[in-house]
């Protein structure tokens, strides 16, 4: 037994230590060179909205809700409100919607397969107004099978695989987001 746990932490020892030498390290979030963004254009209590602000703060951006938190912002930076400006986005939100639709049914019309489909379509602006990332669409849909005994049961599969389409979206844009240059920023 005492030698069956050597051999187990040791073998467990050489994999760490083979991983760290091949320079593996856990994902991160993507780093921003921009310290403050604005979200706009979104509905009231959007799902979308409240992830995409968690995964930026997470990034270690400041997201600002209102202009009124802009104008304080941007004051509080020193009184360089071309530099701060600089350093700021909107991201501006055209379309975020859900939707299912019927993708096929039997002979005799009964729902056979949803298609469940989410739908994002944003821009993101400096802070001056000028456009930094034209208008850029994110579309993903899914198709599950459908059965009217178990509608209850297909509604939860449904909102589930929402929040998962969400949750690739909102890192497909992180991602569209993270590759901005501090070169950028400024409008040419």
């Amino acid at each position: 037994m005492n030698r069956r746990a050597l051999l187990t932490s040791s073998t467990a020892l050489a994999a760490t230590a083979l991983l760290a030498a091949c320079g593996f390290q856990l994902r991160q979030p993507p780093r921003m060179v921009f310290r403050t963004v604005s979200l706009s254009g979104f509905a009231n209590n959007s799902p979308m909205a409240t992830e995409l602000a968690r995964a930026l703060e997470d990034s270690g951006v400041t997201v600002i809700e209102t202009a009124l938190q802009v104008a304080a912002a941007a004051s509080a930076a020193s009184g360089a409100a071309p530099a701060w400006l600089a350093s700021h986005v909107t991201l501006q939100a055209l379309n975020d919607t859900r939707d299912e639709a019927v993708a096929s049914t039997t002979a005799y019309s009964q729902v056979r397969d949803l298609s469940i489909r989410t739908f994002f379509k944003f821009q993101v602006l400096r802070g001056d107004g000028s456009v930094l990332i034209p208008p850029t669409e994110l579309n993903l849909a899914r198709d599950i099978a459908y059965n009217e005994k178990d509608a209850l049961a297909k509604q939860e599969e449904s909102a589930s695989l929402h929040r998962a389409m969400q949750t690739d979206i909102v890192a497909q844009t992180l991602r569209r987001l993270s590759v901005i240059r501090p070169s950028q920023l400024t409008q040419p």
